[in-house]
């Protein structure tokens, strides 16, 4: 059995807002999920994260339907849009990061961690 991993913030330290003040453009947490991150459980931490590529889909008006991916560092359950028109994957947003060992898809808080 393996150790349970706490879910590690996706802040990639690009702390700006959108234009109506309600979500961030770094990672795209809403300011509400922002602030209470510390105080929220990793099952409420993981639902937020699997819906940050969607927010990405729908914030950028993206048409393309996102994939269903789990982490393969932490298990979370994410959409990915890499089959998707060229730019439609939250990913892309990320700078280049050395490959994770044994690690396919990278779910935004892992992929976060992974640029830090």
């Amino acid at each position: 059995m393996s150790a349970t991993v706490a879910i590690a913030s996706p802040c990639m330290k690009v702390c700006t807002l959108d234009a109506s003040g309600r979500y961030c453009l770094g990672c795209l947490r809403t300011t509400d999920e922002i602030a209470l991150w510390g105080s929220l459980t990793d099952e409420v931490r993981a639902r937020v994260i699997g819906a940050l590529p969607e927010r990405h889909r729908r914030l950028e008006g993206e048409p393309a339907e996102l994939e269903p991916r789990r982490c393969s560092q932490c298990g979370t359950p994410f959409g990915c849009g890499a089959n998707g028109p060229e730019g439609a994957c939250w990913c892309g947003r990320y700078p280049p990061v050395a490959p994770v060992a044994g690690a396919t898809c990278l779910c935004p808080a892992c992929l976060a961690a992974a640029t830090n």
